[in-house]
């Protein structure tokens, strides 16, 4: 059943408004549309309705409004489904005429040949034999239950002691920075004065931002609360992981096939040549594969930015495992606002697809220095184009806009809010990053544990290392979903504040007055609005 919102503009709200406006917060007027799964009921889109002035410059601000359920940029949701479908049907057909008995006996054949020619059947000890079933299985058991015990741990804690976890990141980086420059001054005292250099730009860096450090820390703790409350957005992102891995298989099955036609070499030059079709159909499935990482990885990201909208505005659709905001925001991403993702992250695979082909031809000496230059740049191009999608996909989840109007409103928020003051703050991503890098190793070193003690396993022959490697690998990867979760859900928050700051302040009253209370402590100085780099780039708020 659709639930509608009514505009309300009361004499409260009005006073509310100019409280906040006196309080040098940013402000959205409390005005709410919304259906139930068009979107999160989100602030109404009234052109020049409300004007913000700061030191003789007059605003008006164009809020967004939750669009109605349509599929948007649907040429590129059906491009991006017929080349999926295509390599998918390919590596399918390739399956089906595979022998798979054959193939394995073969393997274990060649196997036993190896074995028997180290001595034998018994010319093998137990110390050199692989390990068995049981050290596999212990290793990846261990991983999969640790890993997300640890990460969701991990949440609790950074929510708790948000500001000590930050300042202790920027401490990590500078004491490993000078640990290297002390090592590598009597190794190499080049690369030692180099680091040197860089840790007391880290120390000065710090001292420059501490005073930053509150503000971060209170939009880490309102995405944490987004998150722990909507847990199901981990299975959204392995869900979208899973499909990665298997696209990736089919793929890879695919893409050997067909180059292997002898229609697609070159009979008249070298063997490993290309022919010109051989070289195209290589160039698209390349593209392919960039196009379908950046589609899967961005439809988790939209869908964390429609939780957090929901969480914002309504917190009682938000406020479980599998919530109607996980659900609604999952199916909207991956249906309605397929086009508008894909659309995007076609930009981003063509950019990166070039770039990579400029650096394999590096080696040409035809050429090669403006190779070279081309692919710096297309490589800066590459990195604006991903901090501007990133951004736009947060409107394409809270709001639902095609790619093309989502690009423009981010182009205005940027212009119409963002004037006084831009820092490039990199405060939350270092922490999720060192978080993500710790719990890797604890894992590992659960499955070294566990596995010590495995008894089909005594060997001490590197295979321990391996389990530590595995679990390692392992833990890195899932820790890794949470994390990133955790970084769209930072770049959301810092989207609904600048445009809904009312709003946050009657459902989430003690988080909105600790937000404002540290933005007024950071910039006390300043009037309006400021853009700041919480979750890997720039935010506004």
């Amino acid at each position: 059943m659709d639930t509608k919102y009514a505009v309300v503009q009361t004499a409260e709200a009005h006073a509310a408004l100019e409280t906040f406006v006196e309080e040098d917060i940013p402000v959205a007027a409390p005005v709410l549309v919304a259906s139930e799964f068009s979107g999160p009921p989100l602030p109404n889109n009234q052109k020049g309705s409300e004007p913000y002035t700061d030191d003789e410059i007059s605003i008006t601000w164009e809020k967004g409004e939750a669009q109605p359920a349509a599929f948007r940029d649907k040429w590129f949701a059906i491009a991006f489904a017929a080349q999926f479908v295509a390599v998918s049907t390919t590596a399918m057909v390739v399956a089906s005429t595979i022998s798979w008995a054959e193939l394995f006996s073969s393997t274990d054949s060649d196997s036993t040949t190896s074995n028997n020619d180290y001595g034998g059947d018994d010319g093998v000890s137990q110390e050199q034999a692989a390990p068995g079933i049981a050290f596999w299985l212990s290793i990846i058991g261990i991983s999969v239950l640790v890993a997300p015990a640890l990460s969701i741990f991990s949440l609790g804690l950074m929510s708790k002691n948000a500001i000590g976890m930050i300042t202790a990141s920027l401490w990590f980086s500078i004491i490993l920075s000078g640990l290297v420059a002390v090592f590598s001054i009597f190794v190499a005292p080049l690369v030692g004065i180099i680091y040197g250099i860089f840790t007391i730009c880290l120390v000065s860096y710090l001292k420059t931002v501490k005073h930053r450090i509150p503000y971060a820390a209170s939009n880490l703790k309102c995405s944490i609360s987004v998150l722990k409350s909507n847990l199901g957005l981990g299975l959204v992102a392995i869900g979208s992981m899973v499909g990665l891995l298997g696209y990736i298989l089919s793929w890879a099955v695919a893409f050997m096939f067909t180059m292997s036609l002898d229609v697609m070499k070159d009979n008249t030059g070298d063997e490993n040549d290309l022919s010109p079709l051989g070289g195209f159909v290589a160039c698209s499935f390349l593209l392919s594969f960039y196009w379908t990482h950046e589609v899967l990885r961005n439809i988790v990201r939209a869908t964390v930015s429609g939780v957090v909208g929901h969480w914002w505005f309504v917190p009682a659709e938000a406020a479980s495992f599998c919530s109607t905001a996980v659900m609604g925001s999952a199916t909207r991403a991956s249906t309605y606002s397929l086009g508008s993702i894909a659309f995007g992250s076609l930009i981003v695979a063509v950019l990166h697809l070039i770039r990579n082909t400029l650096h394999n031809a590096r080696n040409d000496r035809n050429g090669g220095i403006l190779r070279c230059i081309a692919a710096c740049i297309l490589a800066y191009i590459e990195a604006m184009v991903q901090y501007f999608n990133k951004w736009a996909y947060v409107y394409v989840g809270l709001y639902g806009y095609d790619y093309i109007e989502a690009g423009k409103r981010v182009m205005n928020l940027f212009k119409q809010r963002g004037w006084n003051v831009i820092i490039a703050d990199n405060l939350t991503n270092r922490l999720l990053g060192i978080m993500s890098l710790s719990i890797g190793i604890l894992t590992g070193l659960c499955t070294l544990l566990v596995t010590f003690f495995v008894e089909e396993f005594e060997s001490k022959q590197g295979w321990l290392g391996v389990g530590f490697f595995i679990g390692f690998v392992i833990g890195i990867v899932l820790s890794g979903i949470f994390m990133g979760l955790l970084s769209s859900a930072v770049d959301s928050v810092i989207v609904c504040f600048a445009e809904a700051p009312q709003e946050f302040n009657d459902t989430h009253p003690e988080l909105a007055q600790e937000m404002n209370q540290t933005w007024k402590d950071a910039w006390p100085d300043v009037v309006g609005t400021v853009i700041v780099g919480l979750g890997g780039g720039l935010g506004v708020v």
